[in-house]
This record gives C-alpha cells, structure tokens and sequence, in this order.
C-alpha cells in the first residue's frame, strides 16, 4: 500500500501526517499518457544519443532547443527536424533556459561557460578557476548562474557579474526556480529562497549528521519546482525521492509510493491539461504521480532508456525525454479522466474491421480467396482439354481391306476437347462448396477470437488508463493487457503493433 509520512532529522519543520498528500497512483499502461493509450517514439534525427536537456520556446512552440553532452540542436518544426548549431569543445552541456521575455534568446550553460544563442552565439560568463556552471534562470530582468561554487548574477544593463554573499564556501547550485516571491535554489547544502540580493533564506534544511558519529543523511536536491496550480506548493526532486512543502518552503514532508522512494530525480513537470497529476524523471524510468490517489506508475511503452535527465510538455500536451539513450516523444496526449469515451479509448488504435481484415489475409481466409475460385470457375469450362502424343501413324489406302494398312513414322499429335456440360455444371464446385463451407467456419472462428481479445483488450484499457489499482494488480493488468496484444499480433502477424507505432508517430 502506498502511504506518506514524515521524515525526521533532514528539515526545520515538519508536516503532520494526516496534512499530507494522499497517496499516489499509477493510472495506465502501454504507454497511456492519461487517458490516451500512446507510445513514446524516437526522434532519429540527432546524431547523439545521450540527451541532457529540452527547451521548448515559450513564444513559438516549433523551436525546440535539445542538448546532448557537448553539442546544441535546433528545430524550427516541433521536432521533426533537427540540425546541430553548436559543439562545446572540451566541456560539457548542462543546462538550457529560455529567455522568459524576449522572444528567439536561449541561454545554455557549458562546464565553463554560459552562451546567450539567437541568430548567433554570444559567450556571456565564464567560470572562475576550479568552478563549473551548473545551472542558469532569468528572474526579474537578472540573470542567474549556478556553479559548483556559488550564485552569480548580473543586470543587463550592466555588464558585470557579482558573485550572492550567503551561501558558505564549496555549495553547488544545481537548479534555479523562479518565482514572484522569489528566486529557489536547490543546493548541495539545501534550498534556499533569494528575495533579494541581501536577503537569503534557508529553507529546506540538511544536517550534516544525525548525531555525533552518525553517517550524513546524504540528501541532494537536484531540482526544484513551484506547483502550476497552487503557487504555495513546492516539488524538490533529490538523490533520494520526492520532497513536497505546502507552505512556501517553510515544512517539508516526503512522498512515499512504490517505485519512487528513494530513486534519483532528475527531472519535475506539469502540464495545464491535468491538475492532479506529475511526472518525474529519474534513474529508474519515467513516472507519473496521480496527486489525487496517491500512487505512482512507471510508463516506460517504446522506452528503451532507465535514465530520463529531462521532461518538457508543451501546451497541447506532446511530452519529450531526455535520455540516455536518445530523444524521445510522445505524440498524443489527452487529460486524464475517468469518464474517458470510447474515441479517447480507440485513439491511435486501428479500427476492429481493419484487425478483422488483417487476420483474415494473414490467415487465408478471407471471402475473397473463395469468390476468385468460383469466378475462376465459371469461365473453365470455355477452355478444352488439350491432349498430345507420339506415336507412329497408320494409314489405309481407299478402298483397301483393313489387313491391307500402311506403318508410317513416328510423329506428333494433338487434340482438343470440350465437355459442354460443364458450361450447366461443374463438377469441381463440389469441391468448392466443401472448401467453402471449412473456410467459413474457420473464417468464423478467428473472428470470433479476433472480436472477444480486441473488445477485452479494450474495456482492460479503461481500467488501467483511468483506475486505481495497488502495485501488484496493476503489474498483472498490464502483463495482461500486452499478452491479449501479443495474441492479436499472432493473428495478424504483427500488423497490430506496427499499426499502433504507425498510427502514433503521426
């Protein structure tokens, strides 16, 4: 069962247990982002497989900016194309922000430097001695950088960077959140709050031990997120799990569900298409939490990848990983409800008559194949026997005695015949009629299989997609759900599958 409760020695300030989030859920299967029943697809089109990081333009949702260890790709179609515009010599690519007001200016932060991209590349900041950029956020005309010492910043009016007193010697910045109260910054040492640039607080609080002796908790906040529906909630993703604050960072609490304890989080998003619902990428896979029933589900259909670094949506709902192994996306997203209808069911799906006719080809048993014989039929009895021998002639003169014949040379003969009555009837479609018959009822046969696994598979969908299930139901839903796909490809030799992947890379 999934449950949350309060984890004591790692914050200032606690939450009661019953205040807490309930518990957290897993809603579908194969790939349902919510309601929809999708496949993530990889985007071929980069040269590198190892994606760090997704920015999608707030002005125009075509340009998308992907960063892979050390080389920047653009695309001005939503992902279809991509074409590289920077390679980072000797460092590594670590983070891409968007410029919240001004439209086509992306900022990306290398080991060492920090670039301002548009039509050209334009190198801003670059690290002090011993210092790597880690992290970059635009908050009130001000520029931020995070490095593995420090906060700096800059105005753009004035072209000077200034290092943020407050945080001790060594903290590394990892991520930068910005908020109206605020700047959030997620540190090897905790979170913090800049209200100003001499006003720093400390909110989510790590002791450096237990106790005397004892070993460091170990907690590391890597990223931190404000709620898009409650701007009092706070989601900070660590080294070991999900953190949650109701309250503006003043008391913490951790989630607890299978699956997410204490994975690594990379990555925390939203989209405006579902209130109650997020999604985490982690060192175990992809996740979504259902914030309403308290559980959460790992959705990895057409993932080949366990490290997702980054998730983005866009407005309309697509979502893009980066991973491990490659840029992936997700091409049809619906909200998620309970009420799902049926067309949100047989979204992306092949239609029952196109499984139907799939199976009947594949099995040779479709009407077709026995209406060609019988049209074959109808027009055989035109066509003669044909016979041909060799053999030696044998010839009578006129008026000769029949002892009285002529031997002559071998030769060859050739003869036709027709049997008119076949023109009324014929006596293969007898056969026909016996192979007919068989066929029908094999015909009928796989339909009705074809008809019972594909409408099963169907109402096992809704379940999974819109219910609520504990971690071992849900496992043997899932297993089920893609055995019953397993049969209609046995059917169809495939064709099911394929169709799907097909229908959602459109």
């Amino acid at each position: 069962m999934c449950k949350c409760k309060n984890t004591q020695g790692y914050f200032k300030n606690f939450l009661p247990a019953a205040t807490m989030i309930p518990r957290l859920l897993l809603c579908f299967l194969i790939m349902p982002l919510s309601s929809a029943f999708a496949v993530f697809v990889s985007i071929e089109n980069i040269d590198d497989a190892h994606i760090k990081r997704i920015a999608i333009s707030p002005f125009d949702e075509n340009l998308i900016y992907v960063g892979s260890t050390n080389s920047l790709f653009k695309s001005k179609d939503r992902g279809k194309k991509f074409e590289k515009i920077c390679v980072f010599k000797d460092e590594e690519l670590t983070d891409i922000v968007f410029d919240p007001n001004v439209a086509d200016i992306c900022y990306v932060t290398a080991s060492r430097h920090v670039y301002r991209v548009a039509a050209q590349r334009k190198m801003i900041f670059s690290a002090p001695e011993e210092e790597s950029v880690l992290s970059i956020a635009k908050h009130k005309g001000e520029i931020y950088i995070g490095t593995t010492a420090g906060l700096y910043f800059i105005s753009e009016d004035i072209l000077k960077w200034q290092k943020i007193g407050g945080l001790s010697d060594g903290v590394s910045v990892y991520y930068l959140e910005s908020a109206d109260n605020g700047l959030y910054i997620a540190t090897s040492k905790g979170v913090y709050l800049l209200k100003d640039k001499n006003n720093l607080e400390r909110l989510f609080v790590i002791r450096e031990k237990e106790a005397a002796g004892e070993e460091e908790s170990g907690i590391l906040p890597n990223i931190i997120k404000i709620d898009i529906f409650n701007k009092k909630n706070l989601w900070l993703g660590t080294n070991k799990g999900l953190f949650v604050s109701k309250d503006e960072g003043r008391t913490w609490s951790k989630l607890y569900a299978d699956g997410i304890n204490n994975i690594i989080i990379y990555s925390i998003a939203q989209t405006t298409l579902e209130e109650n619902s997020l999604y985490l990428g982690s060192s175990k896979g992809f996740f979504k939490v259902d914030l309403k029933n308290n559980c959460a589900k790992k959705m990895s259909d057409g993932l080949y990848s366990n490290e997702i670094f980054w998730v983005v949506f866009s407005s309309e709902g697509e979502i893009y990983l980066a991973t491990s192994k490659g840029l992936f996306r997700n091409t049809y997203f619906s909200p998620s409800s309970n009420k799902a209808t049926l067309q949100e069911i047989l979204a992306k799906e092949p239609s029952i008559y196109e499984v139907q006719q799939a199976a009947l080809r594949y099995n040779e048993t479709h009407p077709d194949k026995i209406r060609r014989w019988r049209n074959a039929l109808k027009v055989r009895a035109l066509f003669p026997t044909i016979k041909l021998d060799y053999d030696k002639t044998i010839t009578t003169a006129l008026g000769a005695t029949y002892d009285r014949v002529q031997v002559g040379p071998r030769d060859w003969g050739i003869s036709f015949s027709w049997d008119v009555g076949d023109l009324v009837w014929n006596s293969y479609e007898d056969d026909i009629d016996t192979r007919s018959r068989l066929n029908t009822q094999l015909r009928l046969d796989i339909l009705d299989e074809i008809n019972r696994v594909y409408f099963e598979r169907l109402r096992l969908k809704k379940d999974v997609t819109c219910g609520s299930f504990a971690q071992e139901e849900l496992f043997q839903k899932d297993l089920r759900l893609q055995e019953l796909t397993a049969i209609i490809d046995g059917y169809t030799g495939g064709y099911f599958s394929k169709r799907i992947i097909e229908l959602s890379s459109r």
